[in-house]
């Protein structure tokens, strides 16, 4: 209220409260470079299932991987808990968007799509096909196409297991960035 009529210093204000809330719940203890493939990948799940929660996903120990301070140095950007979160968010992204076949559709339901469905549009779109309380308000084709696709063809089961998979696949891709970056 106090703010309302300075909008950078609210924007400013709320991004400082976010930081704070964030840091306390970072462990420092652990190191993203060192962990198994076992840890990886539950981070990794995890950092798919809160894609869409800046606060949640900056917690999440691999915005603290070498080859994110890389990625914030060449661009230039500050070196903070949100800017972390934002980098590791794109990351994901470009991870799950690997795994779209090519071409020019933007959904499929071949075996091919499978990965790329299961991750894109439920963490990137936010499609919840299973949820009763889920209204597909304001959705593209696709995403329309792909939640009709989901309830009608795909077994809430094998959605969660391919959506492991998916994960495992997104994990083994952050650990080649990594190579990739440190070599």
């Amino acid at each position: 209220m106090a703010f309302a009529t300075f909008p950078k210093l609210r924007a400013k204000s709320s991004q400082t409260r976010l930081v704070e809330i964030v840091q306390p719940r970072i462990d420092a203890e652990t190191d993203p470079e060192a962990m198994s493939d076992d840890e990886l990948f539950r981070f990794t799940r995890r950092a798919l299932t809160h894609y869409g929660d800046l606060q949640r996903l900056a917690a999440n120990p691999l915005t603290r991987l070498k080859w994110i301070d890389e990625r914030l140095k060449e661009r230039g950007a500050s070196d903070d808990v949100l800017e972390r979160a934002n980098e590791l968010k794109s990351v994901l992204l470009e991870c799950i968007l690997q795994l779209k076949p090519r071409g020019d559709e933007s959904f499929g339901t071949s075996d091919e799509w499978r990965y790329y469905n299961v991750l894109y549009f439920p963490y990137v779109v936010g499609i919840k096909p299973y949820s009763l309380r889920y209204s597909p308000g304001r959705l593209d084709t696709a995403s329309h196409a792909a939640l009709a696709w989901f309830r009608e063809h795909v077994p809430e089961r094998t959605y969660y297991n391919w959506q492991n998979a998916g994960a495992k696949i997104i994990a083994v891709c952050l650990k080649h960035k990594g190579q990739r970056s440190g070599s």
